[in-house]
């Protein structure tokens, strides 16, 4: 009878009672996960989606750090630096854009659970769904830190409440399935928050701790924020607000913690940037370039299509050449005007939603709401600093791949199916650095929502239930309206229809005509698809037909050219008839009303099956006339 009473105690109230609800919670996040995946998802849109994920496999391969997408840039900068020659560029192309982390996690991935690079009869792409479970994984994890976190910071009703709104707020669902590092980096940064936590309290306890475990722990966050850094350039920012938190806040351990914790991000950071440096010249390749890309100079994604070094016998006047031809056509004034323009389209539209909802703006006035816990009052301090760092690194490090009114960004509003113009405006991208502080913002937010409650006096515990409930609701309405929604197809097209980009990569080699193999190189205005989908090196498209396109080809043929409705479908007035005659979108004018090649031009035989949106022009195979 008494073990009869204890079962039913620990089913009740016990420990098996919390397994219980930890499993119901389990299966209900992954009916939702499931149900997001089924009816919300695409194949991957991001162009850095891409890029990693065809980085990975080459790595998994065996190729080592090396790149299917060459940019123009990189190739001037690696031909520039002399560190490899032509021979071993065209071989084995080194990448100088990425940090490692993430393709390294995802060619992890790859070894270890077999990867179907071939694409069946499914309009989904197997390899981006096992990418995609895996940032779901990540995400799971993080929603465990916040409410953990919460816990420690407020209690269990401030932490559900965070962690609810985390689940249900769509920015980060959608980050979940981007293929994108987002999800990665959050995890690192709420670890960071948590040990920053820890140390402060522990060196403002009265308990005191061993110098080693401080020494661990500063070495530990230093090594977090390094990660990080590694995982998005951007990120690496963090290590400034780091460093003062631990400075301003740790008392007689501020000395000790502050140099560790540099040691610690410098041991982490320092081995690739000695590897960019030794490739480039550069401690981020072409990476550290961003900030000259969208000025007036270099408008859209020009800087990285443009050749600037051509190599000659005279090398007396070739140090830092690259460096001249790209900075010396900036200069500060334009620099300032970028920094200015993003900054204040950042204070105007990005910040009010900067976690994914209106729900940012109760976050940011609770990050200014003073708390009574110190370790509360010292974290917002740091996640201040924080902002303040990650604006000014996404405004001055603003790139094409943030620009939602760019052609790429209105043909992929147009294969969601649901008639929103500002689904073009998405903030999903590899450079908002803004969206990995909302799990921890989303902490304070609902602190503050908890304190009004407490002034407004509502002592019923099922009126705190259902005000709670209901701004979870209200938080994550618009996730659930996106389900009422007309369902995107699950392939953006155009442009991106990985069979079809597959085929093309693919398709004279199959047909019997000598003219693609797998050793010849492609150019494409999505190269970033080409080299994931069709397994093929490919560079990006120049900026011009002459002189970089016929440059760059008389030192590496390109064997076929591949256009899509990136270049096809420009604006008629501006990007085609008042255009120079020289630029793609002209070229495409004349070969689509025209029917003619420029005298010279070396690629003569048209593949025009996907006509008049994507042409695939290739060299005539020797055996024929």
């Amino acid at each position: 009878m008494i073990r009869v009473q204890e079962i039913i105690h620990s089913l009740e109230e016990g420990q098996w009672a919390k397994r219980i609800r930890g499993l119901v919670l389990l299966l209900l996040i992954g009916s939702l996960g499931l149900v997001y995946n089924l009816n919300l998802t695409q194949n991957f849109t991001s162009p850095e989606a891409m890029d990693a994920a065809q980085l990975a496999r080459n790595i998994a391969e065996g190729r080592g750090y090396t790149t299917r997408f060459i940019r123009p840039l990189s190739l001037d900068i690696l031909r520039q630096q002399g560190a490899v020659s032509d021979e071993e560029l065209r071989s084995e192309f080194p990448d100088i854009t990425n940090p490692p982390v993430y393709p390294l996690l995802l060619a992890g991935l790859m070894k270890v659970l077999p990867f179907e690079f071939q694409i069946g009869n499914s309009p989904r792409y197997k390899p981006e769904i096992v990418i995609n479970l895996l940032n779901q994984v990540l995400f799971f994890i993080a929603l465990v830190q916040v409410f953990r976190l919460g816990d420690k910071l407020f209690d269990q009703p401030v932490a559900w409440c965070a962690a609810l709104v985390f689940l249900g707020t769509e920015l980060y669902w959608r980050f979940s399935v981007s293929g994108l590092s987002t999800m990665l980096l959050l995890v690192l940064f709420l670890a960071l928050a948590k040990a920053l936590v820890k140390l402060e309290e522990q060196g403002n306890d009265e308990v005191p701790r061993g110098g080693g475990w401080f020494a661990w722990m500063a070495l530990w966050v230093g090594a977090l924020a390094g990660l990080g850094g590694l995982t998005r350039y951007g990120f690496a920012w963090v290590i400034l607000p780091v460093l003062v938190y631990l400075g301003w806040f740790l008392g007689r351990h501020r000395g000790r913690t502050v140099a560790l914790a540099l040691l610690g991000f410098l041991l982490v950071m320092s081995p690739w940037l000695v590897r960019n440096m030794q490739w480039s010249g550069n401690l981020f390749g072409t990476a550290g370039l961003a900030l000259y890309s969208q000025t007036s100079t270099f408008p859209e994604d020009t800087l990285e299509r443009t050749l600037f070094y051509e190599p000659s016998d005279n090398q007396k006047n070739a140090e830092n050449e690259i460096k001249v031809g790209v900075a010396d056509h900036v200069g500060l004034w334009d620099v300032a005007n970028k920094l200015k323009r993003n900054l204040r389209h950042l204070l105007v539209h990005e910040l009010l939603r900067f976690s994914g909802s209106w729900f940012a703006v109760v976050c940011l006035v609770g990050l200014v709401v003073p708390f009574r816990n110190r370790s509360l009052r010292r974290l917002r301090f740091f996640l201040l600093m924080t902002l303040a760092m990650f604006a000014l690194g996404q405004a001055l490090g603003r790139t094409h791949l943030s620009a939602a009114n760019s052609t790429l960004g209105e043909l992929l509003a147009r294969s969601l199916g649901q008639g929103a113009p500002e689904v073009a405006a998405s903030s999903v991208d590899g450079e908002n650095l803004l969206a990995i502080l909302g799990p921890v913002s989303f902490l304070f937010g609902a602190g503050l929502f908890f304190s009004l409650l407490d002034q407004w006096k509502v002592g019923l515990p099922e009126m705190r239930l259902a005000a709670s409930a209901g701004l979870v609701v209200a938080a994550s309405l618009p996730m659930a309206l996106s389900f009422l929604l007309p369902h995107p197809s699950p392939v953006a097209d155009p442009p991106y229809y990985p069979a079809r980009v597959q085929y093309v990569s693919s398709l004279p080699g199959e047909s019997g005509e000598d003219t693609i193999s797998a050793g010849d190189l492609l150019m494409s205005d999505i190269p970033w698809a080409v080299a994931w989908y069709g397994d093929r090196d490919c560079v990006w498209l120049t900026r011009n037909v002459q002189p970089d396109f016929y440059a760059l080809n008389d030192r590496w043929p390109i064997s076929a050219l591949y256009f899509t409705e990136v270049t096809t479908d420009q604006r008629y007035v501006s990007k085609v008839f008042y255009a120079n005659e020289l630029n793609w979108e002209s070229f495409v004018r004349a070969v689509r009303v025209e029917g003619d090649l420029p005298k010279g031009f070396p690629l003569k035989a048209v593949l025009n099956d996907y006509s008049p949106g994507q042409w695939l022009l290739f060299a005539i195979p020797e055996s024929q006339p």
